[in-house]
């Protein structure tokens, strides 16, 4: 009886032995977790094609329009004006920039006046004699002569034997030694061609001038020109007259400009051609950087899309029906700074609107739709 209930006492310490061994090993298997495949998420935008605005970039200076440096074409001391020429002064049409004192010189144009004057007064009896009927004609042209006026134009001789007349008495000669005068006498006073302000004074009153010399710089500041590089592939969309907008940065203002006129040829070595644009308003000023952009007018059904979406500069990819990648060829019709233009992507399509590495043709993603389309 004795052995009989060891016996027992053994099988039960035996099966217990076994199911703690099951459950201790239950509890080193970790609990079972649903397998979830990885999803690739794929960011695409539908194209739309529409109209779209061609735009030609381009830095460079402002320079004023109406500039011009002045030069001294005769010697003499520099007199003092109602207006100083000092940088910053303004004039208007007309009024003397600078002068110089001509004493001498007039003294001389006068005395040349004078001997012309006797001149012509000197062959009127010879005039009576030989042409009586020219005579009040060269009466009327003596009274007209002035030694502090410009000489007035010699009168047409009314035949050839009179021309000859004339022309042996060295009036012609005269004549235009005088003028030749004139002219230079005129070169000792400058005056402002047209309203504007100094922007370089290199003389003072007082000081010698010579001639040849440089005084100074006058420009007229209410019309900009810009001068920009614009690629050689866009020169055809270049026009005289197409519409600019002008910045600069740093500054909130932007200012309408217009294309007034191309250079003649490309630049060998760089590329580009000039183009010049014309731009006027407050705050536009002389000597800035600006950028401008011109508009060239539109491209119909095209699609925009940032340039760094194409696969070797030619491919882009898209999204199927069954959540595949894709791809077809873009056949660019135009690179801008930082997008694309094409025709070949039709309306709807779904295209990668971010890159996703590793991407291949038949790679299943999941499509997410971004808010940003390039329009």
């Amino acid at each position: 009886m004795h052995a009989r209930k060891s016996w027992i006492i053994s099988v039960i310490i035996a099966i217990g032995g076994a199911i703690a061994v099951v459950l201790i090993s239950d509890l080193k298997t970790p609990p079972s977790q649903s397998k979830k495949k990885s999803e690739i998420i794929a960011p695409f935008i539908e194209v739309q094609n529409k109209s779209f605005p061609l735009t030609v970039s381009g830095s460079g200076q402002s320079n004023a329009k109406n500039s011009i440096d002045l030069f001294s074409q005769v010697n003499g001391v520099l007199l003092r004006q109602k207006k100083d020429f000092k940088i910053g002064v303004e004039f208007q049409k007309g009024e003397i920039l600078l002068s110089i004192n001509n004493n001498e010189q007039k003294a001389t144009l006068y005395g040349q006046r004078s001997e012309y004057q006797n001149l012509i007064a000197s062959m009127l009896t010879d005039i009576n004699l030989e042409f009586p009927k020219q005579f009040n004609k060269w009466i009327t042209y003596l009274k007209h002569i002035s030694i502090k006026k410009t000489i007035p134009p010699i009168p047409i001789a009314a035949s050839d034997k009179e021309e000859f007349f004339i022309t042996s008495r060295l009036v012609y000669s005269k004549y235009y030694s005088i003028k030749n005068m004139e002219a230079r006498f005129n070169s000792y006073t400058l005056t402002a061609p047209y309203d504007g302000v100094v922007t370089e004074s290199m003389i003072n009153p007082g000081a010698l001038v010579r001639s040849g010399q440089k005084l100074g710089h006058f420009s007229n500041m209410e019309i900009m020109e810009i001068s920009i590089e614009v690629s050689a592939r866009d020169v055809h969309l270049i026009k005289v007259g197409q519409h600019a907008e002008i910045r600069v940065t740093g500054h909130p203002e932007v200012w309408d400009g217009k294309v007034v006129r191309l250079a003649p040829a490309i630049d060998l070595n760089t590329q580009t051609m000039t183009v010049f644009i014309e731009s006027s308003g407050a705050g536009l000023l002389h000597g800035m950087f600006p950028t401008a952009t011109i508009y060239c007018g539109n491209i119909d059904k095209v699609m925009e899309i940032t340039s760094d979406l194409l696969v070797d500069e030619q491919w882009v990819y898209w999204i199927d029906n069954d959540s595949t990648l894709q791809k077809t060829e873009l056949k660019p019709i135009r690179f801008q700074e930082e997008t694309v233009l094409t025709r070949m992507l039709p309306d709807g399509m779904r295209i990668l609107s971010k890159n996703i590495p590793g991407a291949f043709i038949g790679m299943k993603v999941n499509p997410q739709q971004t808010n940003t389309n390039n329009e």
